[in-house]
């Protein structure tokens, strides 16, 4: 609803091979949401920026079976249909056998 909280929560998982250093993580935020900020939590071992403000353009180092969770809490601004989709890329040189699960996006009318 127009001027309420809005919450979304990305999970980056490594499913290996192999641990990765710099992978980009990406969310572009719709529009309508405004007075975003993000924090991330990394699981042990692994590392990520703390926190940020506005889109998540940033990169995570994980081992195998680690994981960064990224909070992102803004405010609706406008109305009609929120489209946020968040993408993770492996560094150049880095094999990633399941390129397809490298992005997921979430829909919300508002």
């Amino acid at each position: 609803v127009q001027g309420q909280p809005i919450t979304y929560t990305v999970v980056v998982t490594n499913n290996g091979p192999s641990a990765v250093t710099g992978a980009t993580v990406t969310d572009v935020l719709p529009a309508a949401i405004g007075s975003a900020t993000w924090t991330c939590a990394a699981s042990a071992g692994s590392t990520c920026v703390a926190s940020g403000a506005g889109d998540v353009n940033t990169t995570v180092d994980l081992l195998v079976g680690g994981t960064a969770t990224f909070t992102i809490n803004g405010t609706v601004t406008g109305t009609g249909t929120l489209v946020n989709t968040a993408t993770v890329a492996a560094p150049l040189g880095t094999l990633d056998p399941t390129p397809a699960n490298n992005s997921a996006t979430d829909n919300n009318t508002t």
